[in-house]
C-alpha cells in the first residue's frame, strides 16, 4: 500500500470516530499519527485506538479533570513531555512518546501484560499500576484497557 493510500485509509477511520473532521483535517491527523507511531516504534493502529477511546478524535476535548486534546494529556504530563496539549500535532507526538515510555517501563513483561499495564498506566498513572502490581481495580481503568485493546485488535483485523 502506498503512503498516500495508507493516509487515506487512516483518515477514513478517524472520520468514522469523529464525523465532524473534514477530509483535509483527517488526512493531516492521520499523517501525523502514522509519522509519530513510526518515530516511536509503535503500531499506528494502537495510537488510533487509544485516541479514539480518549477523545473520539475531537482535537479540543477537555475532560472534567482537565485532561486536554486528542490524547487527553493531563497538563503536568504535557509539560513534562514539552508539548502543548491543545495543539493536535503536538498532542499526538506527546501521546506517542508517553506511550512508548510506558511500554519501555513494562518491557520485562510478556507482550499482553506489557500493553495492558502500559494502557492502565496511561489511564490511571504508573503509580497505581505499581501499587496494585498490574491493572488497578478501578472500574474506569479496567474498562479503558479493555476498550483500547479491543479496538486495536479490530483495527488490526484480528
Amino acid at each position: 500500500m502506498t503512503g498516500a493510500a495508507l493516509v487515506l485509509l487512516y483518515a477514513c477511520a478517524l472520520q468514522a470516530f469523529n464525523p465532524s473532521l473534514d477530509g483535509v483535517r483527517a488526512a493531516g491527523l492521520a499523517q501525523t499519527t502514522i509519522r509519530e507511531a513510526d518515530r516511536e516504534g509503535l503500531d499506528a493502529r494502537l495510537l488510533v485506538a487509544l485516541i479514539a477511546v480518549e477523545s473520539s478524535w475531537h482535537p479540543h476535548a477537555i475532560s472534567p479533570v482537565g485532561a486536554r486534546g486528542l490524547g487527553q494529556l493531563m497538563p503536568g504530563t504535557a509539560r513534562a513531555l514539552g508539548v502543548d496539549p491543545d495543539d493536535p500535532t503536538a498532542n499526538i507526538h506527546g501521546v506517542a512518546v508517553h506511550l512508548r515510555g510506558l511500554l519501555a517501563r513494562y518491557a520485562a513483561l510478556d507482550r499482553t501484560d506489557r500493553y495492558r499495564d502500559a494502557l492502565a498506566a496511561y489511564n490511571a498513572g504508573a503509580g497505581a499500576v505499581e501499587r496494585y502490581g498490574g491493572v488497578p481495580p478501578y472500574p474506569e481503568t479496567r474498562t479503558y484497557v479493555r476498550r483500547v485493546m479491543a479496538l486495536w485488535r479490530r483495527l488490526a483485523g484480528a
